[in-house]
């Protein structure tokens, strides 16, 4: 299970990087200023909100049938998800069976040390929680935006959170 964490930790850290990389044309948007991105939940009660100040830390990515959205705050707490097998506008699973790969994760950290709840292959191995769905409601090749809602397991201390009312937009990149 140790390993398993780190290997999450490892996808989550590699989707930060590829999220909050800087290019060129970071605010050039294409022409569509109406574009508001956001990664906003409820986790175990507790309201979540990608930061919007100084920057907007929300990005989307889809290549290779894969879609990968992320949104974290200022404080480095993060959530992310990734769909395989991404076919566009429809709902998506995480966590309902040990060969389904996609996931959604809670990120905190607390000092230097991050802690992870997620929904995934682990989750779906302990077959006593509650699978999680994304939803994709719009998807036009620029933008896309959904719901999702989880529960996500920490194998280091073996706790649960909650996660719902999840709902994003971001551009893709």
């Amino acid at each position: 299970m140790r390993k398993l964490n780190q290997i999450m930790l490892l996808v989550m850290t590699v989707s930060l990087v590829t999220f909050t990389s800087c290019s060129s044309d970071d605010d050039n948007d294409g022409g569509n200023n109406n574009v508001d991105e956001f990664l906003t939940a409820t986790v175990d009660g507790t309201a979540f909100a990608a930061a919007q100040s100084p920057a907007v830390i929300v990005g989307a990515q889809s290549t290779n049938g894969i879609l990968s959205v992320q949104g974290g705050t200022n404080t480095g707490n993060t959530i992310s998800m990734a769909i395989n097998g991404y076919t566009g506008v429809g709902t998506y699973t995480t966590g309902d069976v040990i060969n389904n790969t996609n996931f959604i994760q809670y990120l905190t950290i607390s000092g230097t040390t991050p802690s992870t709840w997620a929904s995934g292959l682990a989750s779906a191995a302990l077959g006593t929680l509650m699978p999680g769905t994304i939803e994709v409601t719009s998807d036009d090749g620029t933008t896309v935006e959904g719901t999702f809602t989880f529960e996500g397991y920490n194998g280091g201390d073996m706790t649960t959170k909650v996660v719902t009312n999840g709902e994003f937009k971001a551009k893709l990149d």
